[in-house]
C-alpha cells in the first residue's frame, strides 16, 4: 500500500509535506489534462435525463454505478464532469495540437498554433520583475493583471504578470456595440467543425489560455517562469473565462474568479429560484459564450441539467480556488454563489484539502474593484499557492453577508446538498480500455463475436456487459473471467447494434466502467422493393401515390420518376427511410411516366424495380341521357396492343374507382379513383410497359361492382 502511494506521488508532481490525506493530493501537475486519455462516459440526450432536483452529486459515477472510494478517484470524476459540462454547456474544448511555436522578445509572448494547415497567433503583453526568476506568473483574462489584482500584492512580490487577450481566439462582444463573434473568427477558422452553434466562447477562450501556457513551456530559457505557479484571474465575464481556464487545465497551481456571477461561480439551479430576469441564469446568459442546445435546460428543465456549477469549481481540485461575490449587484446572483461555493467547499473537504479552496461575498464597492477585506485572503492565497509558503493559513476563508435583511445564514443548504461526503482511502483504482470491434464494425457476424480489452496489471478479474442500449438499463449478456482478455458470445441478430464494456475488479475494488463501443452485426444486402401500384388522387388531379411493399433488410427506398424508360433525365427523384408509399403531385393527366423503386441499407442497394404509368384521362360522354343503371363494358380492341378503350355508365353521382389486376390478382394499376357526377364515361389505357398476359379490370361505384377479362398480345 505504501509503495502505490509513493508511486503515485512521484507520477503526480508536486505535494504537500504535512498529513498523510494531502499528501495524496497534488498541488499542480505538469500536464493538460493527466486524464485525458480516461474513458468518456455516455452522454445522455435530453429526453434520456433524469430529474435532478438537488445540485448533482460530485462524488456520483455518470454511469451510475455508484459513488467514488479513493482519492485516486477524483481524476477520472474531474474528467467525467468536464465531458458533461462540455456536452451540454460549452461544446468540445480540444487538446494541445500537434503543432505550436512560441518566441519571447521586447516584452511579448509570441504563440503560433497550426491546425489543419490554418494558423492562430497569440501576442501577450508580458511584466516582468527584476531578478534572474524563475518567478511565478498571473495570467489576466483579458485585461492587465493589474486591473484585476491588488497592485499591493503584485508589488510586494516578484510575479510575472501576462494578458490573455481574448479576441485573438474569439471576439468579447461587451454586451452591446461591439465586433460580434463570428465563425470568421481565428478559433472557428482553426476547428471549423466547431462553430459558434455548437462551441460556446468560454471553451475557445479556455482552450487559448492552455495555449498561452503551452508558450510558457516552449520559451522557458528566454523568460524565466515557474511553470509548477501559474494563475488565471479574472473579474465578471473573465472571472467566468478564468474559472473555465483553470478547471480545464490542471497546469494552473491556483484559479481566481472574482464575481463571475451566473455561468460562473453559482449554480444553474438555484439562480433559476430568484426573481425573473433579476439575475444571470439560463433563460438570459449570452448564447455566444455558450453552445445554443444549453437553451434546452432552460425554465423548470434545468432540473434535468446533469451537472452544475459547483462541479465546475470543484474540477479545479486538487489545485487552488478563489471565488467572490458583490451583493451590491443583484445580476450576479449572490445567493447562488454562496450555495454553489458550500457545495464546492464539500469536494475540498472530502479529498482532505479544504486549505485550498475560499470564497468571500461581501458587498459596498463597486464592480470589480476588490474591497479591503478581500486583499488579505487573496494576498494569502497567492503566498501560499504561487510563492509556495505553505505555513500561510488559508483554512476557512469564507466570508459571505450576515446582516440583518441580507442574511445568507438563513438560506437552509439542505434542499442542494443532499448527499453527503464519502471516506477515501489511498487506494488506486484501476482502468482498461477496449481493444475490438474498432473499424470492423459492419463485418461482425452473428456468431462468435470475439471481444477483447487491454490488460491491466493487477487485475483479478474482468467484468464484460452487453446491451441494445448504450445506457445499458437492461443487459442482454453479462459475464467475468479472471485471466483472459477476451471472451466470445453467440447468438446476436442480424443488423443490429450492440453496446458493451468492460470493468475491472483488484485488491483496491471495483474500477470504474471502461468507455463503452458499439458494433453492428453483419446484414445482407436487402431485396428488390416489389410494387404495388400508383394511384391517382381523386381529389387533386395530377397527383399520384406510389405504393411498394416491404423490402427485407431495408433501411430507406429510393423512388425514381421519368417522362422516358432510360430514367434520364429524372422528372422526381426522393427517399424514405420507413414508409413503402410515396406521394408525388404536378404530373400531367394523358402523360405516361415510368417510376421505379430501389432499397438501401448499410451494405448497400438492391436492384431497380421497375414499372409504368399514364394518368388516365376520365373523359364524360355528351350528349346521352341518364343512365338508369350502373354498367361497364368490355373494353375495345380485345385483345389489344398496346392501348385499349373501356366505356361505363353511372346512374347517380358516386365514388368511382377502377384498377387493373394481374391473373393472380395483385393490383397494377389504378385507372380511375375519383368522385364523379352521372353520365356516360370512357378511359383509355396503355399497357405498353406490361408483359403479355390475361389481365383483369374492376369497377366500384356505390354498391356497383363489376369484373371483366381482357387480353394483352404484342
Amino acid at each position: 500500500m505504501r509503495m502505490r502511494l509513493i508511486l503515485y506521488m512521484l507520477l503526480f508532481g508536486t505535494f504537500v509535506s504535512t498529513g498523510l490525506l494531502a499528501q495524496t493530493m497534488p498541488l499542480v501537475y505538469n500536464v493538460e489534462n493527466t486524464g485525458a486519455n480516461y474513458p468518456i462516459p455516455y452522454l445522455p440526450t435530453f429526453n434520456q435525463l433524469p430529474v435532478i432536483q438537488p445540485l448533482p452529486d460530485p462524488f456520483e459515477w455518470a454511469d451510475g454505478r455508484g459513488r467514488m472510494s479513493n482519492y485516486s478517484d477524483w481524476e477520472y470524476r474531474r474528467n467525467e464532469i468536464g465531458a458533461q459540462i462540455q456536452n451540454y454547456e460549452i461544446g468540445q474544448r480540444p487538446g494541445r495540437p500537434d503543432t505550436i511555436t512560441a518566441s519571447y522578445s521586447g516584452g511579448v509572448l509570441t504563440v503560433i498554433v497550426t491546425v489543419n494547415s490554418k494558423t492562430l497567433t497569440l501576442t501577450s503583453q508580458v511584466v516582468l520583475p527584476a531578478g534572474t526568476g524563475p518567478f511565478p506568473a498571473v495570467i489576466g483574462m483579458n485585461e492587465p493583471v493589474n486591473y484585476i489584482l491588488p497592485s499591493s500584492i503584485l508589488s510586494s512580490n516578484n510575479i510575472i504578470q501576462i494578458i490573455f487577450n481574448a479576441n485573438q481566439v474569439t471576439t468579447y462582444n461587451g454586451g452591446g456595440g461591439g465586433t460580434l463573434p463570428s465563425n470568421n473568427d481565428p478559433y472557428y477558422q482553426l476547428y471549423p467543425n466547431l462553430n459558434l452553434d455548437i462551441t460556446g466562447q468560454y471553451s475557445a477562450w479556455a482552450w487559448g489560455v492552455s495555449r498561452i501556457i503551452d508558450g510558457l513551456d516552449l520559451v522557458q530559457n528566454t523568460l524565466p517562469v515557474d511553470l509548477k505557479h501559474i494563475a488565471v484571474a479574472g473579474c465578471s465575464y473573465a472571472g467566468k473565462m478564468a474559472l473555465f481556464a483553470g478547471a480545464f487545465d490542471e497546469r494552473v497551481a491556483l484559479t481566481i474568479a472574482l464575481e463571475s456571477g451566473g455561468g460562473g461561480a453559482t449554480s444553474w439551479r438555484y439562480s433559476h429560484t430568484e426573481a425573473a430576469g433579476s439575475v444571470e441564469d439560463i433563460d438570459n446568459t449570452d448564447y455566444d459564450w455558450f453552445e445554443n442546445s444549453m437553451q434546452q435546460f432552460s425554465g423548470d428543465n434545468v432540473s434535468y441539467l446533469p451537472e452544475d456549477h459547483h462541479e465546475l469549481m470543484a474540477m479545479c481540485a486538487p489545485r487552488a480556488l478563489y471565488a467572490t461575490a458583490n451583493p451590491s449587484y443583484t445580476w450576479l446572483s449572490n445567493p447562488s454563489c454562496y450555495v454553489a461555493s458550500n457545495a464546492c467547499k464539500e469536494v475540498y473537504t472530502a479529498l482532505g484539502i479544504p486549505d485550498r479552496f475560499g470564497f468571500s461575498i461581501v458587498g459596498n464597492h463597486s464592480h470589480c474593484q476588490v474591497p479591503d477585506n478581500q486583499i488579505p485572503e487573496i494576498g494569502a492565497f497567492v503566498d501560499k499557492f504561487l510563492l509556495g509558503e505553505d505555513t500561510v493559513n488559508t483554512s476557512n476563508i469564507s466570508d459571505f453577508p450576515d446582516t440583518s435583511g441580507d442574511n445568507y445564514s438563513d438560506i437552509d443548504l439542505s434542499p442542494w446538498i443532499t448527499w453527503t461526503n464519502p471516506t477515501l482511502s489511498n487506494d488506486t483504482t484501476y482502468f482498461t480500455t477496449l481493444a475490438y470491434p474498432s473499424n470492423l464494425q459492419k463485418d461482425v457476424d452473428t456468431t462468435n463475436v470475439a471481444f477483447i480489452w487491454s490488460k491491466v496489471a493487477a487485475a483479478e478479474k474482468y467484468f464484460i456487459q452487453l446491451s441494445t442500449d448504450p445506457t445499458f438499463p437492461t443487459v442482454l449478456r453479462s459475464d467475468s473471467t479472471t485471466t483472459d482478455t477476451a471472451i466470445t458470445f453467440t447468438g446476436f441478430l442480424q443488423g443490429k447494434i450492440y453496446y458493451w464494456r468492460v470493468e475491472v475488479r483488484s485488491s483496491a475494488g471495483l474500477g470504474p466502467w471502461s468507455n463503452v463501443w458499439n458494433f453492428t452485426t453483419y446484414v445482407p444486402l436487402p431485396t428488390m422493393p416489389q410494387l404495388i401500384g400508383a394511384a391517382p388522387d381523386s381529389s387533386q388531379p395530377g397527383s399520384v401515390t406510389f405504393e411498394w411493399n416491404k423490402a427485407q433488410y431495408a433501411d430507406r427506398y429510393i423512388i425514381e420518376l421519368s417522362h422516358v424508360q432510360s430514367f434520364s433525365p429524372l422528372f422526381y427523384k426522393d427517399s424514405t427511410a420507413s414508409d413503402t408509399f410515396k406521394s408525388v403531385s404536378g404530373l400531367t393527366i394523358g402523360l405516361k411516366y415510368y417510376w421505379r423503386v430501389q432499397s438501401e441499407n448499410v451494405e448497400g442497394l438492391s436492384p431497380w424495380s421497375d414499372s409504368s404509368l399514364t394518368l388516365t384521362d376520365v373523359k364524360a360522354l355528351k350528349g346521352r341521357e341518364i343512365p338508369t343503371e350502373y354498367s361497364i363494358s368490355q373494353n375495345y380492341p380485345n385483345p389489344f396492343n398496346p392501348t385499349t378503350k373501356i366505356e361505363f355508365a353511372l346512374p347517380q353521382s358516386a365514388l368511382t374507382r377502377i384498377v387493373m389486376y394481374d391473373v393472380l390478382g395483385r393490383e397494377i394499376q389504378t385507372l380511375v379513383n375519383k368522385e364523379l357526377e352521372a353520365g356516360y364515361y370512357e378511359i383509355n389505357i396503355d399497357a405498353e410497359n406490361f408483359p403479355s398476359g390475361v389481365y383483369f379490370y374492376r369497377i366500384q361505384s356505390g354498391n356497383f361492382v363489376q369484373t371483366k377479362k381482357m387480353i394483352l398480345m404484342k
